[in-house]
């Protein structure tokens, strides 16, 4: 799976972990507990708002949170190295941009809504299967017109100790390869010219309307925690 990013700066985290972040916490003090936490205060508005009905997939509702800009453990990655390379170089001309690879075990898969009894896994079997620092690979389903030409899916896992310690995001480690490939500032111009000339544009890539997901991914309500 891959992941492309504009500005190689930027840290790879889920939204949830950086929306904790800027509630004041440091990375040290973010850690599994304080996640949960922060997720069982979302489940509850959500219910409380008739979002998430009672016995529903709460898998997923994070999917789809996810997708439409909201906060959750999830990351945004794709099966397709040419939508990753978009990313990385779509804007920001003046810094470098960045493709990670993450390997995913086979073992460490689920499929929304496929599965053999029609229910989807517990949200927190999933999270505890992914303890270890384990990523877990989330297939959502092509209701959306976007995921289906972006090759989109998701990864998550458990934070084994705290944000500050290395984690499948940003390193190595005995279960996952995060490995981060640079595509230099002088070289976006000829990536997006290589990558038109395959009909992968925004225009492609956002067929539902890119300033309608703009307007989605702008609305950062901060989570109280």
């Amino acid at each position: 799976m891959w992941r492309g990013q504009t500005n190689y700066c930027w840290t790879p985290f889920p939204t949830l972990y950086r929306r904790i972040r800027r509630s004041g916490y440091s990375d040290m003090q973010i850690d599994e507990g304080l996640v949960r936490h922060a997720e069982s205060r979302i489940l509850e508005e959500a219910r409380a708002n008739g979002l998430l009905r009672c016995g529903g997939s709460v898998l997923e509702f994070m999917a789809c949170m996810q997708h439409f800009g909201g906060a959750t453990r999830l990351l945004d990655v794709t099966s397709s190295l040419d939508v990753a390379l978009y990313f990385a170089s779509s804007r920001h001309d003046k810094v470098a941009g960045v493709v990670y690879s993450y390997r995913v075990n086979p073992d460490m898969r689920v499929s929304i809504g496929e599965q053999p009894n029609g229910q989807d896994p517990d949200w927190y079997d999933l999270t505890d299967r992914c303890r270890g620092g384990r990523p877990l690979l989330v297939k959502p389903r092509s209701y959306e017109p976007r995921i289906v030409v972006q090759h989109g899916a998701f990864i998550m896992t458990s934070l084994d100790g705290s944000l500050a310690d290395p984690n499948l995001f940003i390193c190595q480690t005995v279960d996952s390869e995060a490995r981060p490939i640079l595509i230099l500032p002088k070289l976006k111009p000829s990536v997006r010219r290589y990558l038109a000339a395959k009909g992968i544009t925004e225009e492609s890539l956002f067929p539902s309307g890119i300033e309608g997901f703009s307007k989605a991914r702008s609305a950062n309500v901060p989570i109280r925690l």
